[in-house]
């Protein structure tokens, strides 16, 4: 950058931003985030491993000492707008899956077989009324 003029170009105004730091209100802008909180890496890092740490714990809880563990909230890392729409797609390709399956349950399959019974006895039942 040239302090001379007074002026920056895009290519260093580009450089500049990429070199702020991951918790600036900029950077944060620029990841989609909703709630106003900046997070680094390490923040991110650190809600993984206590919300891992916690799980540890409820479960050992569980397993050792017979009842259930106090409520403990895991960290709820910030909201960001490429993750509510990952969310949304997740949950229609949940959705679809879930769709796919039942369509293979037994339930669903009796039904299926039952109608297709009914109906060929119906069949039968035609031929057998223009014969008889």
């Amino acid at each position: 950058m040239s302090w001379g003029e007074g002026s920056m170009n895009w290519a260093e105004l580009r450089d500049l931003v990429q070199a702020l730091p991951e918790d600036s209100a900029t950077k944060a802008a620029l990841a989609g985030d909703i709630d106003g909180q900046r997070w680094s890496a390490s923040t991110f890092l650190a809600a993984a491993q206590y919300n891992a740490l916690l799980m540890l714990v409820r479960i050992l809880w569980t397993a050792h000492l017979k009842g259930k563990a106090p409520a403990m909230d895991p960290i709820q890392p910030p909201r960001i707008e490429a993750h509510e729409a990952d969310e949304a797609e997740l949950a229609e390709a949940q959705q679809r899956a879930e769709q796919y399956l039942d369509s293979y349950s037994p339930a669903g399959t009796r039904q299926d077989e039952q109608a297709d019974i009914n109906e060929w006895q119906a069949r039968i039942a035609a031929l057998e009324a223009a014969h008889g």
